[in-house]
């Protein structure tokens, strides 16, 4: 990995995965403005406190909250800390534990050849790189996902999985732990589009989602041994989406191909589910208190369940609708607001105990990445490069800063630990944010 000049600014990106469904028709921007917003006293806390690690996907049990001390509101490529390429490209995001960002990419004409590599946080170095051959070899296309599941880090070891099923960890020196290839195991990864499904840790056990066509399940194995502790078949079906822990951490929740569904942590048993659903393939769950957030790229597929129900459920249990498709980020709950933002690149905030459209905007493009929220602002990762910061407010949109950089891939993810948000675009990992002196 080496440190390179930031690239010239491209005219368009091209879109390279997951091409499900017809684009909505874009939502009207609303230009309103509002005044300034107090953070509040529950972030206040989180920023007073800091944090250093953002461990998974959506960062962990806390979705897409930071509670860092600091983030930069506004950068540009002359501002950047650094900028390094990936020994191959990948659509994960990055996952950080302290002073060490651990990534996962892949290269070669059938995406035989992966990679897993450890950069410090502060300079950009790169700490040691582990390759490995994929156990099972897909065509690289511009229609399949590239290096798609997002890793998950402890205080122990870091847990990566592959497009070509391979679930492996390393400890935090690069050491290999254990490998296991589920395609081996279980029959063929292989699908139309890849595998998208990211790692997800209960407490005791490593956990991912396989979602095909004619089969699906989740497994749940020892962190220590790789050993399968519990394995739930799920009914056949293709999804993309990665599974969420509730609050509280008994319940993992599930939302793919047609149905939404809670499964015991402990044991895999499924304690209940909501069907007959279309188009909840990519965004994954989003959990509250009290609900269960849907998205998916059709429109019926958005909608909030009440959580703590049992057994089948029905359309009584839906609490609201939304009313409008999402594209691949999730929906995110922060503050006053659940925000979607659709294929045309227009994000709304809903209310969240109604589901009522409080405001409409227009980014500059749509996202593939979740946004992110941070003392009292919520940023959306645009796939161009370009970050939007806006303030928190269910009473209109406010940008606080347009934030541009040049990048040659989509962006798909990012990590935000104090002072620093790492963002990844294909092969390119870029760190803003002042470094620490």
């Amino acid at each position: 990995m080496t440190r390179i000049a930031p690239p010239p600014c491209l005219a368009g990106v091209v879109l390279t995965l997951l091409l499900l469904s017809a684009v909505p028709a874009a939502a009207q921007a609303d230009p309103g403005a509002v005044a300034a917003v107090d953070p509040g006293p529950v972030d206040r806390a989180a920023s007073e406190q800091g944090a250093t690690r953002w461990p998974g996907f959506r960062g962990g049990r806390d979705t897409n909250v930071s509670g860092a001390a600091r983030l930069p509101l506004s950068w540009s490529d002359d501002s950047v800390e650094w900028r390094v390429t990936t020994p191959g490209f990948g659509q994960s995001s990055p996952v950080i534990w302290d002073d060490t960002v651990f990534l996962t990419s892949l290269e070669g004409a059938m995406k035989e050849t992966l990679f897993v590599t450890a950069i410090s946080l502060e300079e950009g170095v790169e700490r040691w790189r582990r390759k490995f051959d994929a156990a099972e070899a897909f065509e690289w296309n511009d229609y399949v996902s590239k290096g798609a599941p997002t890793p998950a880090v402890d205080g122990e070891r870091l847990y990566a999985f592959f497009d070509s099923g391979d679930l492996l960890a390393l400890d935090h020196g690069g050491e290999t732990v254990w490998h296991r290839r589920l395609g081996a195991e279980y029959g063929t990864v292989g699908g139309n589009h890849g595998v998208g499904n990211s790692v997800l840790l209960t407490g005791d056990a490593v956990v991912v989602l396989l979602a095909r066509r004619t089969y699906s399940y989740l497994p749940a194995v020892d962190p220590a041994t790789g050993e399968t502790r519990w394995k739930t078949d799920r009914e056949p079906g293709v999804a993309w989406s990665t599974p969420v822990l509730a609050p509280g951490g008994g319940e993992i929740v599930v939302s793919a191909s047609g149905r939404v569904e809670g499964f015991d942590a402990g044991t895999g048993q499924r304690l209940w589910f909501f069907e007959d659903l279309r188009g909840n393939h990519v965004p994954s769950p989003t959990i509250t208190e009290d609900l269960v957030i849907v998205g998916g790229m059709a429109v019926e597929a958005n909608l909030a369940l009440r959580w703590g129900r049992a057994g089948a459920l029905g359309r009584g249990d839906v609490a609201w609708t939304a009313g409008s498709g999402s594209n691949f980020a999730s929906p995110f709950a922060y503050r006053d607001c659940v925000y979607w933002v659709n294929p045309a690149g227009a994000a709304r905030c809903l209310a969240p105990e109604s589901g009522a459209v409080r405001w409409t905007h227009r980014l500059p493009a749509s996202t593939w990445a979740t946004p992110l929220g941070h003392d009292g602002h919520v940023y959306f990762f645009t796939q161009d490069g370009v970050t939007q910061v806006l303030r928190a407010s269910a009473d209109a949109p406010q940008v606080v800063a347009t934030n541009p950089l040049s990048v040659d891939a989509p962006v798909t993810g990012f990590a935000a630990v104090d002072d620093a948000i790492v963002i990844r675009a294909g092969t390119e990992v870029i760190r803003v944010g002042r470094a620490v002196e």
